[in-house]
């Protein structure tokens, strides 16, 4: 009797370190959504704080007529406009950084 012999099964990566990749290539895309989805939230809020802003400018007169003022919707605007750009920036370079493969800093 000839011995038969067994063929090797083999993965397209030659081994199975695409398989066991998998789950960080999972985990990566699930950060990659989550970073796009907080820099749609900071452009949102970047144009709420622009609109609010322009909505102040144009009711300044009427606002000072009926004696309110605009002490919550200034400390307001402030924390919007940091927590916009600083991570609108901050995602900008992440992009820069990811396409050209180098690192982007600042200063």
């Amino acid at each position: 009797m000839g011995r038969r012999r067994q063929s090797a099964v083999y993965s397209p990566g030659g081994c199975g370190c695409g398989l066991l990749l998998l789950p960080v290539i999972a985990v990566s895309i699930g950060v990659m959504f989550a970073l796009a989805g907080l820099a749609a939230a900071a452009l949102v809020l970047l144009i709420v704080a622009i609109g609010v802003t322009v909505w102040l400018c144009r009711s300044r007169e009427q606002r000072r007529a009926d004696g309110k003022t605009n002490v919550g919707w200034a400390i307001f605007l402030v924390f919007a406009y940091l927590l916009s750009i600083s991570y609108l920036a901050f995602f900008i370079l992440l992009l820069v950084s990811t396409f050209t493969g180098e690192s982007v800093t600042v200063g």
